[in-house]
């Protein structure tokens, strides 16, 4: 290129005259150079470029690397608290329901063993009720009508207190005391062979009769 342009200005100084050769060589040389120069800058920023940017890919690509490893070593540490907060929560909720069902199985038991107690109860009562035998309260009292009357309105044999208005638990005294000897007055030795054989049941069913006459 440079041979091409020195020879064209070589031409331009014969056409020009050789009175101002050394002149216009001067200033031909020195346009010639300039251009020579520009030429050069031309031809020399594309392999700057592509450096360019093959570093800044170099770069770029090192910066996501870094990024990314960051974003992992992050989302590794969140992920291991959120498991060790998430193991202790299920521990803790473990133990709570441990605590409540041990504590329903004890209610339970009691109530269990309260209900068994009041079953018993009743299934006792039921049967002393069932095995007792029946009790024929008027029978009882007939032979006491004899001495006393119907209604108990008589003093027997003409001695007695008259035990009509008499109320349960007095009469019920009264007939355990003739029984153990305890009680009594001028009919005391009749009353005792009255009730000698009486059951603790039988003296008060007959009592229950006649508070009620």
């Amino acid at each position: 290129m440079k041979k091409i342009l020195l020879s064209s200005a070589v031409a331009v100084l014969i056409l020009v005259g050789c009175g101002e050769e050394k002149k216009t060589t001067a200033a031909v040389e020195a346009v010639v150079e300039q251009k020579v120069e520009k030429v050069e800058e031309v031809k020399q920023p594309e392999p700057t470029r592509i450096e360019v940017v093959t570093k800044a890919a170099s770069e770029a690509g090192d910066i996501v690397s870094k990024a990314a490893s960051d974003v992992t070593d992050t989302v590794s540490d969140a992920a291991s608290k959120v498991a060790e907060k998430t193991a202790v929560v299920v521990e803790e909720t473990t133990k709570e329901v441990s605590e409540v069902a041990k504590k329903v199985n004890e209610s339970t038991s009691n109530v269990v063993a309260s209900v068994k107690e009041e079953a018993t109860k009743v299934m006792a009562a039921v049967k002393t009720e069932e095995t007792a035998p029946s009790i024929n309260v008027k029978a009882l009292f007939a032979a006491c009508a004899g001495c006393h009357g119907q209604n108990g309105e008589k003093k027997a044999l003409g001695k007695s207190a008259i035990i009509k208005s008499w109320d349960k638990q007095k009469l019920i005294d009264a007939l355990n005391g003739y029984k153990d000897g305890s009680y009594g007055g001028p009919m005391k030795g009749v009353m005792k062979g009255q009730v000698a054989t009486k059951s603790d049941a039988e003296i008060e069913a007959l009592s229950t009769f006649i508070s009620n006459l």
